[in-house]
């Protein structure tokens, strides 16, 4: 600025020369030079400051833009899929439903937010091509938003704080909001991620709320990766309308609490994680619709699962992976049926009024997937995956991402897969899924279980689904 001002300076004195007729002809044609290029120089000056005050406020949009994703780190995961379903009913008649198509979208959000205290949150969108409406299942199960194909509207899927609120030789943290129960182990494999929850997805999979406490026990016990969980949860919350109708009333809905128990822990091998767990879930609601339409709950019992799981993750650095998972349902009705369109009178895994007989069942998973070492190839990988369960057999999984629930299966399901990398950060997936049904009602709590081959006419018996997918995770 100084060095324009002493150029106007000069310029003016210039001119004021030339004006008084002080000088020669010649003398103002050379003045009239100079005075050219110190407009020139000018010129060049004030322009090179407006370059500066541009790159400046570049600079400035920069830092605040870093600042604001210094406070929250974003990520995306989306997936496209295809899948082709044939069925057989009891009576031997085949369906199919071929062709179908489908969107995935993540939205992962994480912050910082000091040095024992961070968030964590996820928004979802799944929808099939084409589908504009909700499903009123799908959209009115709270653990199965974004979780199962519905309309193009994201759902909050997770949003929790962790706050490590004890620290010390057993640091205990709590985990406050909606949990990161979906998606747990081992499906992380198959989906070709890290370990991205807590829980078996065998016993549970979907979106919940609750509070859990983690007590680390690694630097007292000196065993890797051990650490003990107590959470607590609601299944069903009754009387959260804005009216409230129904406080203290005696004939109201109970709420559905949930408490569970886990202990992780390694083996002392790389890789390698043990998690034993018992959850209860008392007063469990069952929704039910009469033959007029009308929708209501209805407390039907308790569930226990007891459940033992064991992973081992690039077995001895030779691409291997294995796990195993074994679950105990008790399920034990209270002796409340209510009417059921198309079934009767139902209550928890029985259709006898009075009936408070526990139902025990089990169910077992298994896998293994191996990455092989084909550079040329990015390594691909392969998989497979086997589960069982029984009669009884119930779990928590109505929110699983997989349309066929397979592990709510009464019955056998048998999946393999084959994984190609694109990059570090995308991949294609092509695989199979069959299951044959023993009894119904794989995946609800509501009456009781029959042999397929005894309820006959249209039940599913058999179930094939041949998918492939595009995944990108970034």
């Amino acid at each position: 600025m100084k060095k324009i001002i002493k150029l106007s300076l000069a310029a003016s004195l210039i001119m004021c020369m030339g004006g008084g007729n002080l000088l020669s002809a010649a003398n103002n044609t050379e003045i009239q030079k100079k005075l050219e290029a110190l407009e020139t120089q000018i010129k060049e000056i004030k322009g090179s400051q407006l370059k500066t005050n541009d790159y400046l406020e570049e600079r400035v949009d920069k830092i605040e833009t870093s600042t604001l994703v210094d406070k929250i780190n974003f990520g995306l995961d989306f997936r496209t899929r295809v899948d082709n379903f044939e069925s057989q009913d009891a009576s031997g008649d085949k369906t199919s439903a071929k062709n179908i198509w489908s969107n995935r979208l993540r939205l992962s959000m994480r912050s910082d937010i000091t040095d024992n205290m961070s968030f964590t949150g996820r928004l979802s969108m799944y929808k099939n091509w084409s589908d504009t409406g909700a499903s009123y299942i799908y959209s009115s199960m709270d653990p199965m938003q974004g979780r199962r194909p519905s309309d193009s509207g994201l759902f909050v899927e997770r949003a929790y704080v962790n706050w490590t609120a004890i620290k010390g030789d057993i640091p205990i943290t709590f985990t406050i909001g909606r949990q990161p129960s979906s998606d747990g182990p081992s499906h992380q494999f198959k989906d070709n991620t890290v370990r991205k929850a807590t829980y078996s997805a065998l016993s549970f999979d979907g979106a919940a709320d609750g509070i859990v406490a983690t007590a680390n026990l690694q630097k007292v016990t000196g065993v890797n990766n051990m650490a003990l969980r107590i959470a607590y949860g609601k299944g069903y919350q009754a009387d959260t309308t804005y009216t409230y109708i129904g406080i203290g009333d005696g004939g109201a809905i109970k709420d559905s609490n949930i408490l569970g128990v886990f202990l992780d822990s390694g083996l002392g091998i790389n890789g390698s994680l043990l998690q034993l767990s018992a959850v209860q879930a008392t007063d469990v609601v069952s929704n039910t619709v009469d033959k007029s339409g009308k929708s209501t709950n209805t407390n039907i019992g308790d569930v226990l699962l007891y459940t033992a799981m064991l992973e081992f993750t690039n077995l001895s650095n030779s691409g291997l992976d294995l796990f195993a998972h074994y679950a105990i349902s008790q399920s034990k009705p209270n002796g409340v049926v209510a009417a059921q369109s198309g079934m009767g009178n139902v209550g928890l895994l029985t259709s006898t009024a009075g009936d408070t007989e526990q139902k025990n069942g089990y169910a077992y998973w298994a896998g293994a997937r191996y990455t092989m070492p084909i550079e040329t190839l990015k390594n691909p990988k392969i998989g497979v995956e086997y589960n069982h369960g029984d009669k009884n057999w119930f779990s928590f999984t109505q929110g699983s991402n997989s349309l066929t629930n397979k592990l709510a299966t009464r019955g056998s399901a048998s999946e393999v897969y084959y994984i190609q990398p694109i990059n570090r950060y995308s991949h294609l997936r092509l695989g199979a899924e069959i299951i044959d049904y023993d009894y119904t009602g794989s995946g609800y709590q509501i009456g009781a279980p029959m042999k397929v081959s005894d309820a006959g006419g249209t039940t599913l018996d058999k179930l094939t689904n041949y998918y492939f997918l595009f995944n990108l995770k970034y």
